[in-house]
């Protein structure tokens, strides 16, 4: 797992990164504290990209991809932070994701298993059987409910309005997915699930699934299964500094699965001078920016509603023998609307005693300030994984860097897998077209300091 995070005002912005990974094998799960999560996004301009979630896309390391990337670009540069990424999920699709045909198959048949487990999970849950143990009644009764679950789930997937449609499907048809390369595996699906489990699958049902997984394909459902990608900095035309995130998933039929989060977007001006992006394991920096625990704030509201509900009933069948008339008009009470306008109410406490003030204070730090801020902010995430009885799936070396405009990316803390004083030689290639691109400077020409330093 992972927590990073950004904090961005007019100076400029600061991002970090824990080092914590979580691999999971058929053995169980073991954490490495030594992955990197920051990276350049250009050598020469103020510009860089954060990760999340996985690490690879269909077993390609992200950490590959975004320096071949950064090969490519060169000294090219965009007016946008946005700019950035179309011109990267550009670079992916020309490169065929940096994935074979097979390897995209095995992601397309990882999601289709997700969304079918999804529904033997319902089921299970219902007749508290595990699977091993089904009678031929209880295969029957699945096969019976089967066409419920489904169309629970895709009226579920259309009411959702956060499940967005992903930008390379919104033109992709149901039909298109019949006639897809990849289709047969869905075929292959149903062919197994019949044979492995005894049930019979009529067309109808066939079509339910192929709609739902088509309905799935194409919004934004990715089960835990996908990659953040945060970039952040500066273009040309931009004076303040902007966050721009997306989540990839994986790529089918030529198409890559992704959406812009735009609920955790970020950009400066004149009128928004501070902001802080937490992403991952968000629950800490949560408690500090908003003043009480995600989990504590979900499960009072919950509370109040059950309190509520239980002293209406109470003072209700209290009433009932003296009069009955009050005492319906209270059992009709509307609890939700209630709890709704609590809700409400702790939102407006929340915003005006602790997230306008932080962000009032954020608008006028200095880039080492809010560096010192992202820094602790990890730090104090992977602390109470440290004291309490959890898994510490955030920890290592914190990585800590500032992107201003004049001075460009700019590393405060970095770690290195080598000793920086015995390899000298890949500083030297590092910064080799840099170095080139100096020399080449007509320095007759009348350039000032700060474009000088640029390069």
């Amino acid at each position: 797992m992972t927590a990073i995070v950004g904090i961005l005002n007019k100076a400029g912005v600061a991002i970090a990164a824990d080092s914590a990974v979580t691999v999971t094998s058929p053995s169980g799960r073991k954490i490495y504290n030594q992955a990197k999560k920051i990276f350049t996004l250009s050598k020469v301009h103020p510009i860089g990209i954060m990760i999340y979630n996985a690490a690879s896309l269909m077993n390609t390391p992200w950490e590959i991809i975004i320096k071949l990337y950064r090969e490519q670009l060169k000294e090219n540069s965009f007016e946008k932070t946005e700019d950035y990424v179309v011109d990267f999920i550009a670079f992916l699709k020309s490169n065929d994701y940096f994935s074979s045909n097979e390897i995209q198959k095995i992601c397309f048949q990882s999601f289709l298993a997700s969304i079918i487990n999804d529904i033997f999970n319902k089921h299970v849950n219902n007749i508290e059987k595990n699977i091993d143990t089904w009678t031929e009644e209880d295969r029957l009764n699945f096969q019976n409910n089967l066409p419920n679950y489904v169309a629970q789930i895709i009226v579920n997937l259309n009411q959702n309005r956060n499940n967005s449609i992903c930008p390379d499907f919104e033109n992709f048809s149901i039909e298109d997915f019949k006639t897809s390369s990849l289709f047969d595996i869905v075929n292959a699906l149903f062919q197994n699930l019949e044979n492995s489990i005894k049930i019979v699958l009529n067309s109808g049902i066939k079509e339910q699934l192929t709609m739902l997984f088509y309905e799935a394909l194409r919004r934004d459902i990715f089960n835990g299964n996908f990659t953040g990608l945060v970039f952040v900095g500066y273009g040309d035309k931009e004076i303040y500094p902007s966050l721009v995130p997306i989540n990839v998933s994986f790529a089918f039929d030529e198409k890559l699965r992704y959406v812009y989060d735009a609920n955790n977007k970020a950009q400066i001006n004149d009128f928004n001078n501070g902001a802080i992006r937490p992403f991952a394991q968000t629950d800490v920096m949560s408690t500090i920016l908003t003043g009480i625990d995600p989990f504590l704030e979900q499960n009072t509201i919950k509370t109040f509603e059950t309190f509520l509900s239980g002293f209406k009933n109470h003072i209700a069948n209290i009433l009932n023998t003296n009069n009955i008339d009050l005492a319906n008009d209270l059992k009709n009470l509307d609890i939700p609307t209630i709890v709704g306008n609590f809700a409400l109410g702790l939102q407006q406490l929340k915003q005006d005693s602790y997230i306008e003030p932080l962000m009032n204070t954020i608008g006028s730090l200095s880039n080492e300030d809010m560096a010192e801020m992202a820094e602790s902010l990890i730090y104090l995430t992977y602390l109470k994984r440290r004291i309490t009885n959890t898994e510490e799936s955030v920890g290592g070396p914190v990585d800590v860097a500032i992107i201003s405009k004049g001075d460009g990316f700019i590393w405060i803390k970095r770690k290195h897998y080598f000793q920086p004083e015995l390899n000298q030689h890949f500083f030297a290639n590092y910064f080799k077209n840099i170095l080139q691109k100096i020399t080449s400077l007509n320095l007759t020409e009348k350039r000032s300091t700060s474009t000088f330093l640029k390069y």
